[in-house]
């Protein structure tokens, strides 16, 4: 592996050497109108070449009808600026070089198109993986496999993510993701994100951000870098919208409807979203472990769980146009989930080193889980000129609500007598209310040319209270256990402010930010009688330098400092039951993990991109397990283990064999080394690991698409758990209808029914192999209809950016 670095470093060094230098740059401004003088904003304005016509660069113009560009390099050029309804128009030629710099092109007036080009749609494929500006994104829209499917399926294929045996996210090889939607954190635990992943359809997604290397302007919660989910919103002109539906299935169905509609005018963009779905699947878990002790026992556990899911999701909102330069918005979103979940489970008991089985336990397990939020966000935003220099503010409430009936009934079999005994029963009432409230403003400031400045802080303050009621089966009712009652209050504020500045030179851009967060924490465990406070102040710097060795040649390095704090419910030590034999503990003595991450990348004609990583986490904190060898009960917990050191190699290469045919690939290396502190016995965790992520897309006659992908995990280590490989194949078809209105999609995932987590936990006393399998391999059909003015197409409207990456669980 270290040959390997070694290697790939000296390329880029060679390369960077022997390559041509860059040339000067410029700037370009234009407006467009129409014949009455009337901006017309959200035209498309490409400049391209005098010598062959090849586009250099594009744009939309704004409400205004204003479009700028900066950093063209020294070339020959002209613009060409088009509007559906109107004619398609050039400008004269100009040139940039040393004499003229900046160009002023005034104004482009459109002419109205004859009725018989007004009809006219032309669109482009996106890629379903692509990279810009620092960000790999993931374009739901444009994938064909994608309908039907969740955002926990979609985030299994993105490059260099994978899901861990309990369906956590990870990066790279790195836990610790910060997940937000629309650009604000979820406020979730690990479990109950990954049941929102689950119930979100893939029809409510535009596209999915990757972002490892996120600046100080960020939240500096997770380690790994943050995942960004963004919800459709219209961005068309007039009324339109589009309505779903999808169903599939494989041993279980599930369907989903929903619908979304945008109104547009100059003043004003309101805009909603609703979606319902039920989704119902199963997965199967296979546990073996063994105890020591004076009588060392194996177990053999065999669990089928059903799942169903219910999903009821919202977004609602407007955007006003104050003035020409500033603009308040409201958005309100939310959901009203529920699930459902039996998981009966046969264990079988016996001695170590025989086939013996002495006793069978038998459990069964029913969880009615309902859980809702609310969200609220009032946004303002100040254009304060048109070199870029803008202010906003963000206030935002938001407010989670869980309540939750688990109940748990066990016996056991004596083998060799078939008698029954131990019967239990147990009834579980955890309920959880989480508010955060949050205001930030942000300041961008432009000095100069080609200097800028980025300022801004947040004050967040998270509260989240835990109750559990216990009831015991006695004599055939369930009967309150009040010494068994907990319930646990958490208090947390994060006071933060950044300071960014970017500066451009002739061939280089360079960043450099600092970010501080002061953190205040107060937890109580009133069962426990555990009450304590915290506060510490964190530093965390970031830089980064964009090289631009010529046209096609381009060279990265950043640095950037994370922080992971732990969620609420690692923090509570209460004991929750999972069987007569297995526990889960929370852990309040846990701290925050802090990681240092490196890149260093060099692309290829903006789109072959290479990438090697280091990072170090220090204080890692993770699941570890403890086993009473006389109770034979083994615990789930979470402590800080030690160290992790990942190092990286990432390959984005995507390709166009011919027209009709994209290709988007992905390749990964990775060295991940653990350094465990066990107060029994340290030990280390290491592996050299690769990945493989291919999605085709192809484009057939008669407005048919037809999609293969797949992906490939080579075997890993994840902490204490030893992985083994996971793959899986998927393909799909596409087909427009109602006058490319309605688009049908029908796809099979995981082919060969080959997604699975089989993973195994060995050291001191402790061994546990795990193998889960969900239900992956489903048919999938979906129909999508869009009304209204869908004939301009536009790029996403680039609003105050509200970063909401703050930690917070439930």
């Amino acid at each position: 592996m270290k040959k390997l670095l070694l290697l790939s470093l000296l390329l880029l060094s060679i390369v960077a050497n022997t390559l041509a230098q860059s040339k000067e740059t410029g700037a370009i401004k234009i407006k467009i109108t129409d014949a009455q003088g009337a901006p017309l904003p959200f035209a498309s304005v490409l400049i391209r070449k005098v010598a062959d016509s090849s586009l250099v660069k594009g744009e939309m113009s704004d409400a205004n009808g204003h479009c700028a560009f900066e950093k063209i390099a020294t070339g020959h050029y002209f613009v060409q600026v088009s509007q559906m309804g109107y004619t398609t128009s050039n400008t004269a030629n100009f040139k940039i070089d040393a004499q003229h710099t900046d160009i002023d092109l005034k104004t482009m007036i459109l002419s109205i198109a004859p009725k018989s080009l007004q009809a006219v749609n032309v669109t482009a494929q996106k890629p379903f993986i692509e990279r810009s500006e620092g960000k790999t994104i993931l374009n739901v829209e444009s994938s064909v496999a994608a309908a039907g499917n969740t955002a926990l399926d979609l985030l299994r294929r993105a490059p260099g993510v994978s899901i861990d045996k309990d369906e956590n996210i990870v990066l790279k090889g790195k836990q610790g993701v910060t997940v937000m939607l629309d650009g604000k954190l979820t406020y979730l635990t690990n479990e109950a994100l990954t049941d929102l992943l689950k119930n979100m359809p893939a029809e409510t997604i535009s596209q999915i951000e990757i972002i490892t290397s996120p600046s100080a302007k960020y939240d500096a919660a997770g380690t790994s870098g943050i995942i960004n989910i963004k919800t459709k919103k219209g961005q068309l002109t007039g009324i339109n919208g589009s309505v779903n539906l999808a169903g599939g299935g494989g041993r279980y169905l599930f369907y989903n409807v929903g619908g979304n509609i945008n109104w547009r005018t100059k003043k004003f963009n309101l805009f909603a979203n609703v979606n319902y779905g039920d989704r119902q699947g199963y997965n199967t878990r296979g546990l073996d472990r063994k105890t020591g002790g004076d009588v060392p026992l194996q177990f053999r556990q065999d669990v089928f769980q059903t799942n169903d899911f219910m999903n009821r999701y919202y977004k609602a909102g407007i955007d006003y146009n104050l003035t020409e330069k500033q603009s308040i918005g409201v958005m309100v979103n939310g959901y009203n989930n529920a699930f459902w979940r039996q998981a009966p489970s046969a264990t079988q008991i016996g001695r170590q080193g025989t086939n013996v089985i002495d006793s069978i336990l038998y459990t069964g397990i029913g969880i009615n889980n309902r859980f809702n939020s609310f969200s609220a966000n009032l946004n303002y935003k100040w254009k304060i000129d048109t070199s870029g220099s803008e202010f906003t503010i963000d206030a935002d409430y938001a407010r989670f609500d869980a309540k939750i009936n688990n109940v748990l009934g066990d016996s056991v079999l004596i083998n060799s007598t078939k008698e029954v005994t131990n019967k239990t029963g147990i009834l579980t009432r955890p309920s959880n209310l989480t508010t955060i409230k949050s205001i930030k403003a942000d300041l961008v400031r432009k000095v100069g040319a080609k200097s800028k400045i980025e300022a801004g802080f947040k004050a967040s303050f998270a509260s989240t209270e835990n109750f559990m009621r216990y009831d015991s089966l006695q004599k055939g009712a369930y009967i309150p256990v009040p010494s068994q009652y907990d319930q646990f209050i958490y208090d947390e504020d994060i006071l933060a402010g950044y300071l960014i500045y970017k500066h451009s030179f002739k061939k280089t851009d360079i960043v450099v930010g600092l970010r501080l967060e002061q953190t205040n924490a107060e937890g109580n465990s009133i069962s426990m009688k555990n009450k304590w406070k915290r506060s510490y102040l964190d530093y965390f710097p970031n830089a980064s330098i964009d090289h631009k060795i010529n046209d096609k040649n381009k060279l990265m390095l950043s640095y950037n400092k994370r922080i992971n704090r732990p969620n609420y419910g690692q923090l509570n030590e209460f004991i929750y039951f999972l069987d007569k034999y297995t526990y889960f503990r929370g852990n309040s003595a846990l701290t925050p993990e802090y990681t240092h991450n490196v890149e260093l990348g060099y692309t290829f004609k903006d789109k072959y991109i290479a990438t090697l990583g280091y990072s170090r986490t220090n204080d890692l904190f993770d699941e570890w397990l403890l086993v009473d060898e006389k109770t034979k009960v083994t615990t789930s917990t979470s402590r800080n283990l030690g160290t992790q050191e990942t190092y990286s190699l990432n390959l984005t290469l995507p390709f166009d064999p011919v027209k009709w045919w994209n290709s988007s690939n992905n390749v990964g290396g990775y060295y991940n080394y653990y350094n465990i502190n066990d107060p029994i016995k340290p030990f280390t965790r290491s592996a050299v690991a690769y990945s493989f992520n291919s999605t085709n897309t192809f484009t057939l006659p008669k407005d048919y698409k037809l999609e293969l992908s797949g992906w490939y995990e080579s075997p890993n280590v994840y902490s204490i758990w030893r992985a083994k490989a996971m793959w899986s194949a998927n393909i799909g078809v596409q087909k427009t209808v109602l006058q490319k209105k309605g688009t049908i999609k029908v796809n099979l995932n995981d082919i060969f029914a080959s997604n699975r987590f089989r993973a195994t936990a060995e050291y001191n006393d402790v061994y546990l192999r795990v193998n889960n399998r969900w239900q992956n391999r489903t048919l999938n059909v979906s129909f999508t209809y869009r009304f209204g003015n869908n004939k301009i197409e536009t790029k996403e409207r680039q609003g105050g950016n509200s970063d909401e990456s703050k930690r917070a669980g439930g």
